[in-house]
């Protein structure tokens, strides 16, 4: 076992194979409801960290069938603001990957076997840390009352956390990466505009977000009164739980989804984000930072195996909401002085759900980057053998590259499908 000072107190981790891993680990205080974080309560003695924290409290999420996204909603509670480290040892200085989960605002956590730090941090040289943090109506409600945007307060905090522990893990607090997919890659976006995460981290990924899917107030202020009123007459902080999350399910069958497939999303409110993150990016007033951009070739097919009524329509979808705004986004960037590499990712699942093949759907490439398609698990989504295990290798070792810095090495990720087999990734 191994034990680490941190600012709180001293965690010990154990082995998990060929790294150390700390789960579980504070990096707030236990969330007060619709408040927001605040730092973590110091402990005496040595806190066992070698079990993940819960995660934020959800609903049963739409995508808990898909091979490495398993998890337990009834294990979701409010004290859930706990990030996990995996590292290659204690010693020395690493770049950092902090990697947030996806699940449209309302649905995963830093658990689930997809986003496993072992392969990054084993085989690539790397400290990897995953995080929880609020979710739904708790994370991103919005009133007079509400603060807005609690959800990527918790990611702040969080990298707040990281930047004054993680030496102490082996880490540099100077290279760290933030990545996230889907709702994660969302997060970083946001974060890139968000003054109070200005310094937090030098590097970004933004693997197949929405880029336009965030909230007008207007629209956030409206989900939030409609939650009010499903919760009737209980007072939203003190409601139970599983009322509140109730409440929140009617409030988004009220409303039709943000970019048609968000039930609550970030909100644009004029303070924590001054504006739409696209504009920022679009006028450079984001940091130049180094960037990676990712999507699928298929994205919506994921939406369609939930809902196969939209199967006809999931190419042109994936081109409106999730290709071209990538292509923006990467143009943009580079057009202000950020080096830039855009990757769209070709290989085709051979999963299907609900009678609909995933093909090179949303959420498909993630094992691929993070090293997580080895875990036996995630084989049904990702496919075997010797061109998937190639294509595997390839694809986490770019992802490594870019987070080390070493984003000049040519990224040749390519399909595993013997019907595409050229490249797809190239700098702006």
């Amino acid at each position: 076992m191994t034990t680490v000072a941190t600012a709180a107190g001293t965690v010990r981790g154990g082995p998990d194979d060929g790294t150390i891993a700390f789960r579980g680990v504070p990096y707030a205080a236990p969330a007060r409801r619709f408040a927001p974080p605040e730092p973590p309560v110091p402990w005496d003695g040595v806190r066992e960290a070698r079990a993940f924290g819960p995660p934020a409290p959800q609903r049963p999420g739409r995508m808990a069938w898909v091979p490495g996204l398993e998890i337990d909603p009834e294990s979701g509670r409010e004290n859930c603001l706990t990030l996990n480290v995996w590292t290659p040892g204690t010693a020395g200085r690493r770049p950092v990957l902090v990697f947030l989960h996806g699940g449209a605002f309302v649905f995963g956590s830093g658990a689930q076997p997809m986003y496993r730090g072992t392969p990054l941090a084993r085989d690539h040289d790397l400290v990897v840390v995953t995080l929880n943090y609020r979710l739904g109506v708790l994370g991103f409600a919005c009133d007079d009352e509400i603060p807005a945007n609690l959800g990527l307060r918790d990611q702040v905090a969080a990298l707040e956390w990281v930047r004054a522990n993680i030496a102490a893990f082996g880490g540099d607090p100077d290279r760290i990466t933030l990545a996230g997919h889907s709702a994660g890659g969302m997060s970083v976006l946001a974060l890139m505009g968000a003054p109070s995460a200005r310094g937090l981290f030098q590097r970004a990924a933004v693997m197949s977000g929405l880029p336009y899917g965030f909230a007008t107030g207007t629209r956030a202020r409206a989900f939030t009164a409609a939650f009010r009123r499903a919760l009737g007459r209980a007072q939203p902080r003190s409601a139970p739980l599983k009322a509140v999350l109730a409440a929140e399910g009617e409030a988004a069958r009220t409303l039709p989804p943000v970019e048609g497939v968000l039930p609550v999303a970030p909100v644009v409110d004029g303070a924590f984000l001054p504006r739409h993150p696209m504009d920022a990016v679009r006028s450079g007033a984001v940091p130049p930072l180094p960037l990676l951009v990712t999507t699928t070739a298929e994205e919506m097919r994921l939406f369609a195996a939930i809902d196969p009524a939209t199967l006809s329509a999931a190419g042109a979808r994936t081109e409106l909401v999730m290709a071209r705004p990538a292509d923006e986004l990467a143009r943009w960037h580079a057009a202000h002085g950020g080096e830039v590499r855009r990757v769209r990712f070709e290989h085709r699942s051979p999963y299907a759900h609900a009678g609909v093949r995933l093909g090179a759907a949303h959420l498909v490439d993630v094992p691929f980057h993070l090293g997580t398609l080895h875990d036996r698990r995630l084989a049904p989504l990702t496919g075997t053998g010797p061109d998937v295990a190639a294509l595997g290798a390839e694809t986490a070792a770019a992802f490594a590259d870019f987070c080390h810095g070493r984003e000049t090495v040519p990224c040749r990720t390519r399909s595993a499908s013997r019907s595409s087999d050229r490249a797809t990734s190239a700098p702006i």
